[in-house]
């Protein structure tokens, strides 16, 4: 028998799909997000119900204690998740610069009196 934890983890993964496809269906999140946290509600699916895939892992790569791969791989993924927003925020601040610059230069040839 599963236990209860892995029935809840299984659970949070097929909640977070349909959340997926839910805002996806709305166009409230594009596709290159989805991607990501498809893959995220995939990972938790398969932890929650193949618990075993951890201990495998683990054993694979030499860690003692198998659960806290977890811990490590998301606090990983947190991390990249992280770098890509603000690489994302960065890009968006300097098409904010240019386009006040531009409309800056507009408004300057719009007005004469000055």
């Amino acid at each position: 028998m599963i236990p209860i934890y892995n029935i809840v983890t299984a659970f949070v993964g097929i909640a977070t799909a349909a959340l997926i496809l839910f805002l996806v269906r709305k166009d409230r999140l594009s596709v290159n997000y989805t991607i990501w946290w498809g893959m995220v509600a995939a990972g938790l699916i398969i932890t929650g119900f193949i618990p075993s895939i951890t201990d495998l892992v683990g054993g694979l790569l030499g860690v003692h204690y198998p659960p806290i791969l977890i811990v490590i791989i998301a606090i990983c993924l947190i991390f990249v998740k992280l770098l890509f927003m603000d690489i994302h925020r960065s890009k968006h601040e300097q098409q904010i610069k240019i386009l006040v610059q531009r409309l800056a230069l507009y408004e300057n040839k719009m007005d004469p009196e000055e």
